[in-house]
């Protein structure tokens, strides 16, 4: 008996229907691979590029290939990410602090500091500015401060005064040397200032007159120059010698 060939097609397989991606493809998965120290670690290297002004969390996200969805899976907002920028620039700092006086330690902890903000200058505007940073201060840094302060026989309410006043020092004057022109003026600014000091009239001003050509360029309010091009050194060691000079006279005077 013979067979017939059916002249039908077989019938098509079902196509595979679009539904929910993979779970290595979900944000929550994409934040896992990430990592937030990952994630940290490239927001710090993008604001040392880009500036302050230009980070965000989109340009962020294309830096690591990812969705924005996959960054806020770990850091909820660009304040954190600053934040968090901030206080990895800083990792460390109270580990390599030397032994020995109050004084030592806290000058140290200052100069160190600078040399953060030196080594990535854009954070210094959320250093001077941004409150958000605080969600993520750095306990070992603040714990040193305090070390130090009980050292110098601080307590109660004159501990606080001391510790803002230490924190004022280290932050004031490494942030206020970081700042820079405004970014839309550039040459022109620059060429402002330098003319405005230029035209200073001894006559009219004697006492500024007579130092100007001594404080231009060299001094706040008197400067084109950004401190991390033109660090003003010799002002800082004054400025850390006056801080702990005035903290041991007030702790002397505390007690008397």
């Amino acid at each position: 008996m013979s067979l017939k060939r059916s002249s039908k097609s077989p019938p098509a397989l079902p196509r595979a229907r679009p539904g929910r991606p993979r779970k290595a493809q979900s944000p929550g998965a994409a934040a896992e691979v990430l990592g937030r120290e990952r994630i940290l670690a490239a927001a710090l290297a993008l604001i040392d590029e880009k500036g302050l002004a230009a980070f965000n969390i989109r340009a962020l996200a294309t830096a690591l290939g990812v969705y924005p969805a996959a960054v806020y899976w770990h850091v909820p907002s660009r304040g954190a990410l600053v934040g968090g920028a901030i206080a990895l620039a800083l990792e460390g700092l109270a580990r390599d602090l030397p032994e020995g006086p109050w004084q030592l330690r806290l000058g140290a902890l200052m100069r160190g500091f600078r040399d953060v903000l030196r080594a990535h200058p854009h954070l210094a505007p959320a250093v001077a500015s941004e409150l958000a940073t605080n969600a993520s201060f750095d306990a070992p840094l603040l714990d040193h401060v305090i070390a130090a302060l009980e050292d110098a026989r601080f307590e109660g309410q004159a501990l606080v005064d001391a510790f803002n006043v230490v924190i004022a020092a280290m932050c004031g004057f490494a942030t206020l040397e970081l700042s820079t022109a405004p970014v839309d003026m550039g040459a022109e600014w620059q060429e402002a200032c330098r003319a405005q000091i230029d035209a200073v009239d001894p006559l009219r001003h004697p006492h500024l007159g007579r130092h100007v050509g001594a404080l231009r360029d060299r001094a706040f309010q008197l400067r084109w120059t950004s401190g991390h091009d033109k660090p003003l050194e010799s002002g800082f060691e004054a400025w850390i010698d006056v801080v702990l000079r005035g903290l041991e006279s007030r702790s002397r005077m505390l007690r008397r």
